[in-house]
């Protein structure tokens, strides 16, 4: 409660001294829900924003931006289009099914582009991300009394993986913990590890299902944007060079094929990115590429255009109401002063290619 009071308080503050945003906007979302508490059980609460609350983003945005799709928002960044008016595109990561059912009517009535970035080994399967699952096995394991002795330390321990300054009694700072220090097969390992002793019913993963082709096809006939976020959903920074290369090529090869459409758009797993996986992108043939903090690449910054995640409670103030103040500061990134950006993007030597 405290914290958010001071943020409520900074809000105003911080506003004024950001002053007016030149550069164009971009938001991103993951999941959209019917109902924030209900799926929040089951679910990284910072993934979801319910149907009532995106209206009310998109309301909020509307009356200070133009929404722009993302191909408007290149010729923007690349200078063909020279306008200085206030643009906004509104993009989704991972490929939920649920923004089929509850984002993109809401889209279509206002009238709004927007675009997806999807993990197409997923789509039209019942398969699970692995960062919703390894979630969901670590707070069922948190939960249940008779699991095996330890804890996550132990597990990992037994599996041969260290990871520094892992929490083990909180499932979501352990599971970003994992996903940013390891390799997609030692998730995979873990996971494995933790549904030997952690039963979940199928039903429980049916919300985390992806689009379907068919359902692209008719959004992309609606003028959404479809975008790759490669084949798995890797952490690029983690991978070989080889295993990058297949997922970003893969990927947009994938969609062009099943769509009959060019992909131009990308959007990096987890948003980390470091200069080997940019220039992965810039050689798989992408125009644009987005991120989720400020850093530049200086030799691809079309390749690292920042974009603002927003969820649930993004703009709720301490009392829980929503707060056009505080999702002006998040748009204008205002509270990264105070934060800062937890990312490493340095590869070797090669860190003079990235600004901040």
């Amino acid at each position: 409660m405290i914290r958010s009071w001071i943020k409520t308080r900074a809000a105003g503050v911080l506003g004024r001294l950001t002053g007016s945003i030149a550069a164009p906007v971009v938001i991103g979302y993951h999941r959209v829900v019917e109902d924030f508490q209900a799926s929040a059980a089951n679910s990284i609460p910072s993934m979801l924003v319910s149907r009532q609350m995106l209206e009310r983003h998109l309301d909020w945005l509307g009356r200070r931006f133009r929404f722009v799709s993302l191909d408007e928002l290149g010729a923007r960044l690349d200078g063909s289009d020279s306008s200085d008016d206030p643009i906004a595109a509104i993009t989704f990561d991972d490929g939920y099914r649920d923004l089929y059912e509850h984002a993109f009517p809401l889209l279509q009535k206002k009238g709004i582009p927007a675009a997806v970035f999807v993990v197409t080994d997923l789509v039209s399967t019942t398969g699970v991300q692995e960062h919703d699952k390894l979630y969901l096995l670590l707070a069922r394991r948190v939960a249940d009394r008779s699991a095996k002795p330890g804890g996550l330390a132990g597990l990992l321990r037994a599996l041969g993986i260290s990871v520094a300054g892992i929490v083990a009694g909180t499932p979501y700072q352990a599971t970003r913990a994992l996903l940013e220090a390891q390799p997609q097969e030692s998730i995979r390992r873990v996971i494995a590890a933790l549904e030997s002793e952690v039963s979940i019913s199928e039903d429980t993963f049916k919300p985390f299902h992806s689009l379907t082709w068919e359902m692209l096809q008719r959004m992309q006939q609606a003028g959404v944007t479809i975008g790759s976020h490669t084949r798995t959903h890797i952490v690029m920074t983690h991978e070989s060079d080889e295993r990058v290369a297949n997922e970003v090529t893969g990927s947009r090869q994938e969609i062009e094929r099943k769509l009959g459409t060019k992909v131009r758009h990308f959007a990096y797993p987890s948003g980390i990115f470091n200069t080997a996986s940019v220039n992965a992108v810039a050689n798989a043939g992408y125009r644009f590429g987005y991120t989720v903090c400020s850093h530049r690449d200086t030799g691809h910054p079309e390749l690292t255009v920042p974009r603002t995640f927003l969820w649930e409670n993004s703009s709720l103030d301490f009392r829980g109401a929503f707060s056009g103040p505080i999702l002006n500061c998040q748009i204008r990134r205002a509270f990264d002063v105070i934060s800062g950006c937890r990312q490493r993007h340095r590869i070797g030597q090669e860190s003079g290619n990235v600004q901040g």
